[in-house]
Protein backbone atom coordinates (compact mmCIF):
# COMPACT_ATOMS: atom_id res chain seq x y z
CA UNK A 1 0.00 0.00 0.00
CA UNK A 2 1.34 3.49 -0.98
CA UNK A 3 1.76 6.14 1.96
CA UNK A 4 0.19 9.43 1.00
CA UNK A 5 1.16 12.66 2.93
CA UNK A 6 -1.61 14.23 4.36
CA UNK A 7 -1.26 18.11 4.58
CA UNK A 8 -4.29 20.03 6.88
CA UNK A 9 -3.76 23.64 6.64
CA UNK A 10 -6.75 24.37 8.18
CA UNK A 11 -6.30 21.92 11.03
CA UNK A 12 -9.88 20.17 11.71
CA UNK A 13 -8.97 16.89 10.41
CA UNK A 14 -6.91 14.01 11.45
CA UNK A 15 -3.52 13.53 9.95
CA UNK A 16 -3.56 9.95 11.00
CA UNK A 17 -5.38 6.87 10.98
CA UNK A 18 -4.60 6.74 15.29
CA UNK A 19 -6.13 10.27 15.94
CA UNK A 20 -9.51 9.40 14.22
CA UNK A 21 -9.69 6.81 17.34
CA UNK A 22 -10.47 10.78 19.10
CA UNK A 23 -13.02 11.57 16.87
CA UNK A 24 -16.78 11.64 17.93
CA UNK A 25 -17.49 10.01 14.37
CA UNK A 26 -15.18 7.17 15.52
CA UNK A 27 -17.80 6.06 18.73
CA UNK A 28 -20.19 3.44 18.72
CA UNK A 29 -23.25 4.29 17.18
CA UNK A 30 -25.42 4.20 20.71
CA UNK A 31 -22.59 6.56 22.16
CA UNK A 32 -24.36 9.72 23.25
CA UNK A 33 -21.39 11.93 21.69
CA UNK A 34 -21.80 9.93 18.53
CA UNK A 35 -21.55 12.00 15.63
CA UNK A 36 -22.07 11.08 11.93
CA UNK A 37 -18.89 11.70 10.06
CA UNK A 38 -18.60 15.11 7.16
CA UNK A 39 -17.76 14.32 4.02
CA UNK A 40 -14.42 15.61 4.81
CA UNK A 41 -14.05 13.35 7.45
CA UNK A 42 -14.81 10.06 4.88
CA UNK A 43 -12.43 11.45 2.52
CA UNK A 44 -9.72 11.45 4.46
CA UNK A 45 -10.14 8.22 6.33
CA UNK A 46 -9.50 6.58 2.49
CA UNK A 47 -6.72 8.71 1.80
CA UNK A 48 -5.56 8.06 5.17
CA UNK A 49 -5.75 4.39 4.37
CA UNK A 50 -4.34 4.55 0.80
CA UNK A 51 -7.75 3.15 -0.60
CA UNK A 52 -9.10 4.30 -3.97
CA UNK A 53 -12.62 4.27 -4.06
CA UNK A 54 -13.15 1.18 -6.07
CA UNK A 55 -10.93 -0.70 -2.89
CA UNK A 56 -13.50 1.15 -0.15
CA UNK A 57 -16.56 -0.01 -2.62
CA UNK A 58 -15.17 -3.60 -2.50
CA UNK A 59 -14.82 -3.20 1.52
CA UNK A 60 -18.18 -1.91 2.12
CA UNK A 61 -20.41 -4.02 -0.26
CA UNK A 62 -21.47 -1.24 -2.94
CA UNK A 63 -20.96 -1.05 -6.51
CA UNK A 64 -18.25 -0.07 -8.03
CA UNK A 65 -16.90 0.56 -11.95
CA UNK A 66 -12.93 -0.69 -11.57
CA UNK A 67 -11.28 2.19 -14.15
CA UNK A 68 -14.23 4.53 -12.53
CA UNK A 69 -14.44 4.28 -9.27
CA UNK A 70 -17.50 4.55 -7.37
CA UNK A 71 -20.98 6.63 -7.92
CA UNK A 72 -21.89 5.83 -4.13
CA UNK A 73 -18.41 6.79 -2.57
CA UNK A 74 -18.31 9.85 -4.38
CA UNK A 75 -21.75 10.87 -2.78
CA UNK A 76 -20.52 10.32 0.27
CA UNK A 77 -17.21 12.28 -0.30
CA UNK A 78 -20.06 15.45 -1.92
CA UNK A 79 -19.82 18.35 -0.40
CA UNK A 80 -23.46 18.67 1.61
CA UNK A 81 -24.76 21.72 -0.29
CA UNK A 82 -24.40 19.33 -3.47
CA UNK A 83 -27.36 17.62 -4.28
CA UNK A 84 -25.26 14.37 -5.21
CA UNK A 85 -24.59 14.48 -1.16
CA UNK A 86 -25.40 11.17 0.43
CA UNK A 87 -24.87 10.46 4.43
CA UNK A 88 -22.78 7.41 4.77
CA UNK A 89 -24.96 5.43 6.39
CA UNK A 90 -23.44 4.22 10.05
CA UNK A 91 -22.59 0.28 8.93
CA UNK A 92 -20.37 1.29 6.07
CA UNK A 93 -18.95 3.89 7.92
CA UNK A 94 -17.77 1.36 10.73
CA UNK A 95 -16.38 -1.03 8.19
CA UNK A 96 -14.15 1.46 6.87
CA UNK A 97 -13.00 2.36 10.66
CA UNK A 98 -12.80 -1.12 11.32
CA UNK A 99 -10.70 -2.39 8.15
CA UNK A 100 -8.64 0.87 8.50
CA UNK A 101 -7.71 -0.18 12.31
CA UNK A 102 -9.10 2.62 14.10
CA UNK A 103 -11.99 0.66 15.92
CA UNK A 104 -11.99 -2.82 16.40
CA UNK A 105 -15.03 -5.01 16.96
CA UNK A 106 -14.48 -4.86 20.85
CA UNK A 107 -14.60 -1.26 21.22
CA UNK A 108 -18.71 -1.86 19.76
CA UNK A 109 -19.09 -5.05 22.06
CA UNK A 110 -17.91 -3.14 25.36
CA UNK A 111 -19.74 0.29 24.43
CA UNK A 112 -22.63 -2.58 24.46
CA UNK A 113 -21.75 -3.92 27.44
CA UNK A 114 -21.72 -7.25 25.23
CA UNK A 115 -18.57 -9.26 26.13
CA UNK A 116 -17.65 -11.80 23.23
Amino acid sequence: METVPIYDVGGSLPISLEAFRNRPCALPFNHAAYVPPTPEEVNRLIKLAGWSQSVTAKLVGVNYVPKKGSSTIRKWQASVEKDDYREIPYSAWRLMLLYAGVVSIDDGLVALNVHS
